[in-house]
């Protein structure tokens, strides 16, 4: 089930006593956790929230803990944080080893099954279980009861559109819009973290008052420039030939207090994914969705190297990759000092040696 599916549900008043949240998107979990709590408040039924880890109890000794009376008046809600009887390992298809418990007890698959089976049916209204996992093992036949149910809620990271539709529905709520420039350029600078974004658009959302619709200026202006904008500004005014603008980007990578050795890397990665992306686009012709799954990137990422590839030829890509590799040894073995190295690239990559 989808979380936008949990969340009109909780909207239109039902709310279940347990759900399996999975997947790697931790903000909109506690953005549904807060939707959850919200709603028993206005019930007049507040939740006392208590966040345990998974494996600090067994599966039996959670439902009995469950089943306990509460103090507080409004009922309890249990935030379980990655069961080792729910989740896999870091690595795709391998299961947790369950520990014991702080009771040193091993958990018991077949009685917490029937358990936690019983309580689903249940559907008390005054405790609430929710387990939190990033990667769910649905061999499990605990998982099947809970997904069979109907309450396991997919929480995938959101990118292109579905991202894009998340923005546009935040300032929605405010009675905002972005521009399709404003749109880009804040993802480009903010990246695909929801904690990072919602904090920006929440600082725009203060500084715009009245207006209605979000533009570049407000941008520029509120939303520092992150590492991969600045890296991107910098090989864009390279492939220009534009050296002033390329001194104004390397000098804002140095207020930020990147060091020299780092600038150089990140330069260079650039320059590798430009080759990397110009080899998949003209020889394997694969389209932009192909090219930023091929390299793992995020799919506006691949569309500005799409973009900064008509500056540039591979016969071209190719010796300015060599010449990295070789003023990246001689920083590195001694050579030449870093800061007069990256300011010598600078020259060589817009000045006539380079010209393709």
């Amino acid at each position: 089930m989808d979380y936008r599916q949990v969340m009109t549900r909780i909207r239109n008043g039902t709310v279940h006593p347990l759900y399996l949240f999975s997947g790697p998107e931790d903000y909109l979990k506690e953005e549904l956790l807060r939707n959850i709590l919200n709603f028993q408040e206005q019930k007049g039924n507040p939740l006392f929230l208590e966040r345990i880890e998974g494996e600090e109890r067994s599966l039996p000794d959670l439902m009995e803990g469950m089943r306990q009376t509460t103090i507080f008046p409004g009922g309890k809600l249990l935030w379980v944080s990655n069961p080792p009887y729910l989740s896999t390992s870091g690595k795709k298809g391998t299961p947790v080893v369950e520990k014991k418990d702080k009771k040193g007890r091993q958990s018991n698959v077949k009685t917490g099954e029937e358990e936690l089976t019983a309580f689903i049916k249940e559907n008390i209204s005054d405790t609430l279980l929710i387990f939190a996992v990033k990667n769910v093992d649905r061999r499990k036949r605990l998982v099947k009861i809970i997904e069979e149910a109907g309450l396991v809620v997919e929480f995938p990271l959101l990118k292109g559109p579905m991202l894009v539709k998340w923005i546009r529905d935040e300032l929605s709520f405010q009675g905002k819009n972005i521009e399709e420039d404003a749109m880009i350029e804040l993802i480009e600078r903010s990246g695909e973290d929801l904690y990072l974004l919602k904090m920006e658009l929440e600082k725009i959302l203060i500084f715009m008052d009245k207006e209605k619709v979000v533009t570049c200026t407000l941008i520029d202006n509120l939303v520092p420039e992150s590492r991969q904008g600045n890296i991107f500004n910098l090989v864009d005014a390279l492939g220009h030939k534009d050296v002033d603008e390329a001194f104004q980007q390397l000098a804002k990578m140095r207020q930020r207090n990147e060091p020299s050795l780092v600038i150089m890397s990140m330069i260079i990665r650039q320059y590798r994914l430009l080759y990397q992306a110009l080899v998949l686009k003209e020889q394997q012709n694969l389209s932009q969705r192909e090219i930023a799954a091929t390299l793992k990137l995020p799919p506006f990422v691949a569309g500005e190297i799409l973009k900064q590839l008509n500056n540039y030829k591979q016969e071209y890509l190719a010796r300015i990759l060599m010449h990295l590799q070789a003023k990246d040894l001689s920083i590195k073995t001694g050579r030449i000092e870093a800061d007069g190295a990256i300011e010598e690239l600078v020259l060589e990559l817009t000045g006539e040696i380079f010209l393709s």
